[in-house]
């Protein structure tokens, strides 16, 4: 069974390799065409879901009525696995732009894809940077992208959902469009926080209602931030059993 799992593994790396270059290199040279980065994501949605199909990953999305037509919005997610991106990405039907570490986009393909598209990158624990980070994002939500964040900023090791840091509720408060809390359930099955080696296996991504900072002021970022955490919260657990 090892050695089976071991092969099934490799064959998907594989993939997810090839993938990455055919869907990549034209996807930088998309990236530039105006407006920057929307026909990048043509590009990255086909990648993301040709490797979830060959991963023998199943995506059910819960609540889409739920999503406002098309505007900026602050999305946020509890973050289980590198896996939910590819999710994100494959089944958030926005104009969407993430927010990541800067070290992913020093990956070759991928990594200059997304820095062509628009993409922020992050350097956690760099303050001089920070106000360029928040900068950055606050220009794509007044253009009509929205952002993803991961608030909890790395992987659960055990499933439990970690505390929140407050720079999605702020970015939220500072530009006025409101805040999506999602969910993921079953990426961290498929492929765990330290692990090479992938998994077939069922995902539920579960939509909220949108939270509305209208009337609030940056002094309720701490309450948005516990806000929208009871909110992921609550989808987990409804993801959950509906696996």
């Amino acid at each position: 069974m090892k050695l089976l799992r071991a092969v099934r593994s490799l064959a998907v790396w594989t993939g997810i390799a090839v993938a990455t270059v055919a869907f990549g290199i034209p996807a930088i040279v998309a990236a530039f065409i105006p407006p920057r980065g929307d026909w990048f994501l043509h590009f990255a949605r086909g990648w993301s879901r040709t490797i979830l199909f060959f991963s023998g990953v199943r995506v059910r999305v819960l609540h889409r009525e739920r999503l406002p037509p098309a505007r900026g919005l602050v999305v946020v997610s509890n973050h289980e696995s590198y896996a939910d991106i590819l999710v994100l990405l494959a089944n958030l039907p926005l104009p969407v732009r993430l927010m990541a570490k800067r070290s992913i986009f020093r990956i070759p393909v991928m990594g200059w894809s997304i820095r062509a598209a628009g993409f922020v990158p992050v350097d956690r624990g760099v303050r001089s940077r920070g106000a360029a980070t928040v900068e950055a994002a606050l220009k794509l939500l007044k253009s009509g992208r929205s952002i993803v964040l991961f608030p909890e900023e790395t992987r659960t090791r055990d499933g439990e959902l970690l505390p929140f840091k407050p720079g999605a509720a702020l970015l939220a408060l500072r530009s006025g469009f409101p805040l999506l809390p999602v969910a993921i359930t079953g990426t961290r099955r498929i492929l765990p926080r330290g692990a090479l080696a992938t998994s077939p296996g069922r995902v539920v991504l579960s939509i909220g209602d949108p939270i509305s900072v209208s009337g609030r002021s940056i002094r309720g970022r701490d309450e948005l931030t516990l806000e929208a955490r009871q909110a992921i919260s609550a989808l987990r657990d409804e993801a959950a059993s509906s696996i």
